[in-house]
């Protein structure tokens, strides 16, 4: 038996094995291209996968399908006057909480309002590269991130998770 063992843990010391999480190969350099500030003109040659999710004259809102791995993620931004406002991503469930919230606090240090209820939690960094981010991550038997919007601080324009709620039927 403990040459079995013996056998099992110099097999296991030559692999040399590296768990990663499944599929996540996200970064928020994946996002950048997309951040408010930026013309939506050079947003579209990169990415010409995109369609119009709401138009009112000036003042747009574009969905972008961006292939990854296995699956699709999509990137709403909201255009005032070919300039990006805000965007907003629904990030896939498979995404573990911690590791996404590790990369934002890298990119931009501890959050400066967090409010949790029940299983879910919302982290907010006001005033970032001036815009506001928002982190919501929930948990059922993992933790997992459920959306990330980035919004300019310009106040002339209404947020777009203002908007999506809007949408929603009332009960």
């Amino acid at each position: 038996m403990s040459l079995l063992f013996i056998h099992l843990f110099i097999f296991l010391r030559l692999i040399h094995a590296e768990i990663t999480p499944p599929n996540y190969d996200f970064t928020l350099k994946t996002l950048e291209s997309f951040m408010p500030g930026k013309n939506i003109d050079e947003i579209k040659k990169l990415n010409p996968k995109f369609d119009i999710f709401a138009d009112n004259g000036d003042q747009k809102i574009l969905r972008f399908k961006l292939l990854r791995a296995n699956y699709f993620l999509d990137v709403y931004t909201q255009v005032k006057k070919d300039t990006v406002t805000d965007l907003f991503v629904r990030l896939p469930q498979h995404f573990l909480h911690d590791l996404f919230l590790r990369d934002l606090q890298k990119k931009w240090n501890k959050q400066d309002k967090y409010v949790r209820h029940d299983r879910s939690a919302v982290y907010v960094w006001l005033n970032r590269d001036n815009n506001t981010i928002i982190y919501h991550g929930s948990c059922s038997i993992t933790c997992f991130p459920m959306f990330i919007e980035i919004v300019s601080a310009e106040k002339s324009v209404i947020p777009m998770y203002v908007k999506l709620n809007e949408a929603l039927p009332r009960w």
